[in-house]
């Protein structure tokens, strides 16, 4: 029998249920975790590395990847002291690059301040380190309790709440710190890469599977159909046509030009040549080119 009743509003939930959510959520885990190599990575660096690569990446690239940019750059000094050139070579794969450099800069600034922080705030002071990541960080290698909250684990704390509307960032965040506060040290990371592996095999966002669901006893929204968001009728951009894809293959050139750098001109695919060369400019301002004058770029260098 399920022991919350369902209801038009987030439903308070008692420590007592929370904490059989809780077991009957990190027994499933433990059960059926996805055989990842980053999650058998606890000191703080690499879970930094981590989860700044899987912010927009699939979990599965990242297992891969991550493994070879820490063969390169093993420490967090190692990281800061490297030229930007090569952090952005070894981050080759992942896309959204911008990240790499907000990574380096963040490893810079902790290596300045005498290391890693080890709570929430203070890591989210650092370059490019927002809510989520500076939660999972301090929950997955520091032993914190704060639940780490992206949109899948909203869903889930949405549901285990009973809530019909969407919550807002800080209603979802301070109901999932309701979670982990029933939580031992270290089971934070743990509940929050549950929750994830859970949103994506069974309580998913319009059809979830009830039935097959670890919380079905428990959850207040068991069983509800949720209707599915409408898609928008415009066609979709075509990937080639996007400035991602063009900057993606203006940084791939500048990855395979090396130091000396390449010439950057003419159109690039669907691209025009003043399109290219807005880029290449904005890549330049960005940290992500350097210009050697003329037509001429290459990836960020500390000398000639």
């Amino acid at each position: 029998m399920r022991e919350a009743a369902r209801g038009a509003a987030a439903q308070p939930l008692n420590r007592e249920l929370i904490r059989k959510t809780n077991r009957a959520l990190l027994a499933w885990y433990a059960a059926t975790a996805r055989p990842l190599k980053i999650r058998e990575r606890s000191d703080p660096y690499s879970v930094l590395v981590s989860e700044v690569m899987a912010q927009q990446t699939q979990i599965s690239r990242v297992d891969q990847l991550a493994t070879t940019f820490l063969a390169r750059f093993p420490t967090l000094e190692s990281l800061a002291a490297a030229e930007t050139a090569d952090v952005l070579v070894a981050w080759k794969g992942l896309g959204y690059n911008r990240r790499a450099l907000a990574l380096q800069r963040a490893a810079a600034a902790a290596v300045a301040a005498g290391g890693l922080p080890s709570n929430v705030d203070a890591l989210m002071e650092l370059p490019g380190i927002g809510p989520y990541t500076a939660r999972a960080v301090t929950a997955i290698a520091f032993g914190g309790r704060e639940i780490p909250v992206d949109v899948n684990i909203a869903r889930i704390v949405a549901r285990l709440v009973g809530a019909d509307a969407p919550l807002s960032p800080r209603e979802v965040q301070a109901r999932a710190n309701e979670f982990g506060a029933e939580l031992a040290d270290g089971e934070a990371g743990a509940w929050a890469q549950a929750a994830m592996d859970l949103a994506s095999s069974t309580c998913r966002a319009a059809a979830p599977k009830c039935d097959e669901c670890p919380l079905r006893d428990y959850c207040p929204s068991a069983g509800r159909t949720f209707a599915k968001v409408p898609r928008k009728g415009e066609p979709r951009t075509p990937f080639t046509s996007t400035a991602r894809w063009l900057r993606g293959r203006l940084l791939d050139e500048l990855r395979e030009a090396g130091r000396a750098g390449v010439q950057v001109v003419g159109e690039r695919g669907k691209h025009n040549e003043a399109a290219v060369a807005a880029t290449i400019n904005k890549m330049v301002s960005e940290g992500l080119a350097e210009s050697l004058g003329g037509d001429r770029y290459r990836l960020p260098h500390r000398g000639d």
